[in-house]
């Protein structure tokens, strides 16, 4: 197998589908090859602690985070050490430098199983005492911490009345996850094992055989769907989940070609095997959109043919307000998606694509590498919601109001897009937009948002450190949190600033700075470059020092900091600036203000 080949096969967005076998062996030829910087986004570190092995699912684990050009380095603890990390959080598998710790319980080292003859009060009592063992551990450790929930017993202790009977083990298994789900701090993400296993056919957390010789309880097959749910989590975290969604109209939302078929010619008939299934995808869309997820359309369709279908059907779950953009025409694909991309100032690879034509996926795959592609089969929709699930694209974890009003959001950048474009005057226009902008400190309101916005933020962000919500908080007085409107719509916090006095070195320190792609070309990060020069010069300082990592995620930032007259120099992160040298040669039209 030649190099070329085992690189084509290490990032295939298809590696999930691959057989168990298969993937072990790209995870040995890992070994052999070194990866260019080119191919890989981010360095983490990943602490695991287990009630079991993990060499088999560590393995994996790697191949499955480089798939998503993140490089990891993966520190393993010796097996069954779980037991003992999480009643001694002064261990040093807690002290120790990472990024993400992963836990993998059992439930068979409980220590309060219920017996047949314990009461209710009883059994809850100790529901939550084997609740508190973990939930103590959590408050103690501010990293991010990503945990599969408590197994299936091995062992059941009332044969199949276990999980329907209420002293039953399988039943307490699942209280104990309750209580954990119920009192969930932000910083812990879990991982469902009994939905992971329902989800994917192939996978089984019972397999005895594998339990009593290597002290595994899932199959080999099971680790490729649990190395996918903990990248999610991860890239989550890390702000590279996806944000939006491409679709093809013609066999991918609806059965059947609109323009042959008609509006009553589509198959959208909830009678039929067929129909049911393009409903339930729209209805899966449709929950998605509510989550915050951007919908757009890419068809190759006449556009009158397309509003007709949305606005005549009387069965269509999704109606054309339910999409951001729509490019319905006989365009190349690839363009109209860097359109898309451009209008709603999104990254590429912030955008997933679905089609079931082979011919445009491969087309999209080769021209915009960054996209993720889904290439449905039109002879199987009832597969098309698990084909897109199977990925673990997208991320819920702590949803704020700024995600849930995402594709409100993302509509006012196209309404705003399309004034300006009729607009001859840009300065005119920026200034009749009357933006406001507000700075206020952070609190417990807002911490999530902010919080948020460290981790997933990208094109404008000065460095790659995030700070979890304790240490905002504890910081308070060096934080501010933006918020920015105009007549078109509230945008709500769309930025974080975080700064420290240097009084010995003359100087305001910037930790970190990021701003929402939302307000893009608003000017806002002139309006807080000004601010920051005028704080400067109240204190009578005169530089502004600040880290910065070159990313080829954060152009944005650069071109901006470039137009300031900051002289970006390659291999250099620390930045000591006069502030008399930079340049703020926009005018910016925003004004300070309480909302």
């Amino acid at each position: 197998m030649s190099k070329k080949d085992i690189y084509k096969d290490i990032f295939n967005t298809e590696l999930i589908k691959f057989n168990i076998s298969k993937i072990q062996q790209l995870s040995q030829k890992l070994i052999n090859y070194k990866l260019s910087k080119k191919h890989l986004k981010n360095k983490i570190i990943i602490s695991i602690s287990s009630d079991y092995t993990t060499n088999f699912f560590t393995d994996v684990l790697k191949l499955f985070l480089i798939n998503k050009k993140v490089q990891p380095k993966i520190l393993e603890s010796e097996y069954g050490s779980l037991r003992y990390h999480i009643r001694d959080t002064n261990s040093f598998f807690w002290k120790q430098k990472s990024d993400f710790l992963i836990l993998l319980p059992s439930s068979k080292n409980f220590s309060y199983l219920p017996n047949i003859h314990d009461n209710k009060k009883v059994i809850k009592k100790k529901a939550e005492k084997e609740a508190k063992l973990w939930l103590d551990a959590w408050s103690k450790v501010d990293k991010n911490i990503i945990q599969t929930t408590f197994d299936p017993p091995i062992i059941p202790g009332l044969s199949n009345e276990d999980a329907v009977t209420f002293s039953g083990h399988l039943h307490f298994v699942r209280m104990v996850n309750s209580i954990l789900i119920e009192k969930l701090p932000n910083h812990v993400n879990l991982i469902d094992v009994e939905n992971l296993v329902f989800n994917n056919q192939n996978s089984n957390w019972k397999d005895t055989r594998l339990f009593y010789l290597a002290k595994q309880p899932f199959s080999m097959e099971t680790i490729p769907p649990l190395a996918t749910r903990v990248c999610g989590k991860i890239l989550g975290k890390l702000g590279f989940a996806k944000k939006a969604i491409i679709l093809d109209l013609d066999n991918t939302l609806w059965g059947g070609i609109a323009g042959d078929d008609g509006v009553d010619g589509i198959n959208l008939d909830s009678n039929s095997p067929d129909g049911e299934a393009y409903l339930n995808f729209q209805k899966y869309l449709k929950r998605l959109s509510l989550n915050g997820i951007i919908l757009c359309i890419c068809s190759k369709n006449d556009p009158e043919v397309i509003k007709e279908i949305f606005k005549k059907h009387n069965d269509i779950i999704l109606r054309q307000e339910d999409f951001t953009i729509i490019k319905t025409n006989f365009d190349d694909k690839a363009k109209n998606i860097r359109e898309i991309s451009k209008t709603l100032n999104l990254n590429l690879d912030s955008f997933v694509f679905i089609d079931d034509s082979k011919i445009e996926c491969a087309l999209v795959k080769k021209e915009l590498p960054e996209v993720f592609v889904i290439n449905l089969d039109s002879s199987q929709p009832y597969d098309y919601i698990n084909k897109v699930e199977s990925h673990d694209l997208f991320y819920f974890r702590n949803l704020t109001p700024a995600d849930l009003n995402r594709a409100k959001s993302y509509k006012g950048i196209k309404k705003l897009e399309k004034i300006k474009s009729n607009s001859s005057n840009l300065e005119k226009f920026l200034k009749d937009l009357k933006p406001e902008i507000h700075f206020e400190k952070i609190k417990k309101s807002n911490v999530p948002r902010a919080a948020q916005l460290l981790a997933k933020t990208n094109q404008f962000k000065l460095n790659q450190k995030v700070f979890s919500e304790k240490e905002l908080l504890k910081n308070n007085n060096k934080v501010i949190v933006i918020s920015f409107k105009d007549i078109i719509q509230n945008y709500g916090i769309i930025g974080v600033l975080i700064f420290n006095y240097k009084k010995k070195d003359l100087a305001i320190e910037i930790e970190n700075w990021v701003i929402s792609c939302r307000v893009f070309s608003r000017r806002v990060e002139n309006f807080i470059l000004d601010y920051l020069k005028k704080e400067v010069k109240k204190k009578k300082f005169k530089r502004i020092l600040f880290k910065l990592d070159l990313t080829r995620k954060n152009q944005y930032l650069q071109i901006f900091l470039k137009k300031s007259n900051i002289k970006i120099i390659e291999n250099n992160k620390r930045y000591s600036i006069l502030v008399s040298d930079i340049k703020n040669k926009e005018k910016n039209y925003i004004t300070l203000k309480d909302f």
